[in-house]
């Protein structure tokens, strides 16, 4: 049954202005889980409201937090929500139909209580196997491996590390609920093991070229990108958040292949 045009005249209760607030923090959540800045999540989150016909909206959104309060017409309580942001997984496809769920709605206003279903049919259907998510990182490692002459050797080296580092992070990081930092420094460590025993059993001669092409790989690009956007765009707390974060898991990259070297570098 196709959905109704919603009446803007006509002010929301209570429940449906919690429904619309609960939507859009989700929907901000996943913006920001998708690879997203803060400022796109902020913008769309006012639009929404500005659709349904809500000027002043207060919200705080940090890499890992949003929250959204707004208040019903003819009430003094605000509705408000709050909702932490899980692991960033940047899926760009997934970004843009979130993009695009917003300008349908100003097309075709739904009901508060539709909107919830509509973002989970885009947060589960446009979410890319973790297998294809490997494979793409290690054929584009492959390719920095050929453009550094490591060679074939080289590159199944590359593919293996980097196959165990994502692998780690995504299975077992799950499971295991460790802190982030915690887990980048553990996955390098383990792929950096696999690039040391590989050069100790004569597979190739320079197990550190391996480990800076492996490092490319698990460094936080896209969050790197978006602090310096968000810097540039006048947020500076929210941007030096989001590269301190970013920065903090560049570290732990490389601090977990320094580690593996300390370790097993006397097979060399």
């Amino acid at each position: 049954m196709p959905a109704t045009v919603l009446e803007k005249q006509k002010p929301l209760s209570r429940l449906e202005v919690a429904q619309l607030t609960e939507f859009a923090v989700d929907y901000g959540a996943s913006l920001l889980m998708s690879g997203g800045e803060i400022w796109r999540a902020d913008m769309m989150i006012r639009r929404i409201f500005d659709i349904y016909g809500f000027k002043n909206v207060e919200l705080f959104i940090l890499p890992h937090t949003v929250m959204v309060s707004v208040l019903p017409a003819g009430e003094s309580e605000m509705v408000s929500v709050h909702k932490e942001v899980g692991e960033i997984h940047v899926n760009l496809e997934q970004l843009t139909v979130l993009n695009r769920l917003v300008w349908s709605l100003q097309k075709q206003t739904l009901p508060t209580a539709e909107l919830g279903k509509k973002l989970r049919d885009i947060t589960v259907g446009h979410v890319y196997p973790r297998y294809m998510i490997i494979a793409g990182m290690a054929l584009a490692l492959v390719s920095l491996s050929y453009y550094f002459r490591a060679g074939v050797m080289g590159a199944i080296l590359v593919t293996i590390g980097i196959a165990v580092a994502m692998g780690f992070q995504m299975y077992l990081g799950e499971k295991l609920h460790v802190n982030r930092f915690l887990l980048c420094g553990a996955a390098a460590f383990l792929a950096g093991c696999v690039l040391m025993l590989g050069s100790a059993i004569g597979l190739h001669p320079d197990p550190y070229l391996l480990m800076v092409i492996n490092c490319i790989g698990l460094i936080p690009g896209i969050p790197l990108i978006n602090a310096c956007r968000e810097i540039l765009f006048g947020k500076v707390l929210s941007g030096g958040l989001l590269f301190m974060t970013a920065f903090i898991e560049t570290l732990a990259v490389a601090c977990g292949f320094a580690l593996s070297s300390l370790c097993l570098g006397f097979l060399l």
